[in-house]
């Protein structure tokens, strides 16, 4: 027994799909759009129909690519996004941003061609891998990155400055008597002076400058394409910033000191480990005096 579909049938199935189902006309206009869509993206029907697809749907900064690569397809009625999946940003009617993941095909009815997507919110998967990522990389009392990740990243920039005959200084940073902080005020001030200090000392950076926390209360800075002589006045700016912090709690007021261990790439160096090494000498060096930058070349 066979049973006969007719456009009511496709129509149910449309609408009632828990996907957004789009479809639009040789033009980019939009002609259906189900409940689904109204409800990632906030129009209704009546708003979204008759609209050029990508004057609503993309994120602002996606606009002018989805343009360009939808007038290449109005030409050919073909392209390289037929068929694929991709994930993309979408923007809401409220200006929210959303992450969405859509597959887009083609049909064509009575001589016309159609264009057709399936989009699908993932909102909640993209965020679930951005704080995987973030728990992977970042330490959590400080938000600087980790052992692990600072470590990659700096060996990226070594090998770059290696490639392009650029410097590349490390700053080497331990604090001054931290377990008296700690045996004296307790454990909860000495992670406030962690947070404290690396929130100052961000402010004293780059955006292209690399900061890690790689220990209790050890710290390194890499900075690209940064001559010693730069280095070294960045330390001192660090060195005095620290100096000049004063936490204060309840009947409490602590001050605290960090001794600054300063190493540039040289010639010879073959891995990010040797200049890890120099830099580490010297803030050993640095330590035996205490609230001051020392720099040690081989």
């Amino acid at each position: 027994m066979s049973t006969k579909f007719d456009d009511s049938v496709y129509r149910s199935i449309v609408e009632n799909s828990i996907d957004a189902v789009v479809i639009i006309n040789r033009s980019g206009d939009i002609v259906s759009w189900n409940s689904a869509a109204e409800q990632i993206f906030g129009y209704t029907a009546s708003e979204a129909i008759g609209k050029y697809v990508h004057d609503i749907l993309p994120a602002h900064d996606l606009r002018d690519k989805a343009n360009k690569s939808f007038q290449k397809f109005k030409k050919k009625g073909s392209g390289p996004l037929v068929g694929k999946v991709l994930q993309v940003r979408g923007l809401k009617k409220n200006g929210d941003e959303v992450h969405v993941q859509f597959s887009f095909n083609t049909a064509v009815v009575n001589g016309e061609l159609f264009a057709f997507a399936f989009i699908r919110d993932i909102s909640e998967l993209i965020d679930l891998q951005e704080k995987l990522i973030f728990q992977a990389t970042v330490d959590p009392l400080t938000n600087l990155l980790n052992r692990r990740a600072f470590l990659q990243q700096t060996e990226a920039a070594f090998n770059m400055s290696k490639r392009h005959k650029e410097p590349l200084s490390l700053l080497m940073i331990d604090f001054d008597f931290f377990k008296e902080i700690n045996d004296q005020y307790g454990h909860h001030v000495g992670d406030i002076v962690l947070k404290e200090f690396s929130s100052k000392t961000s402010k004293l950076l780059r955006t292209e400058d690399i900061i890690g926390r790689i220990g209790g209360e050890e710290f390194v800075i890499a900075l690209t394409k940064t001559p010693i002589e730069y280095s070294l006045k960045l330390a001192e700016r660090i060195r005095v910033s620290t100096e000049n912090i004063n936490i204060k709690t309840p009947g409490l007021s602590v001050s605290f000191t960090v001794s600054i261990g300063v190493s540039c790439i040289e010639n010879n160096d073959e891995s990010l480990q040797q200049l890890l090494e120099r830099s580490d000498k010297a803030m050993y060096k640095a330590k035996k005096e205490k609230n001051c930058v020392v720099s040690i070349s081989s």
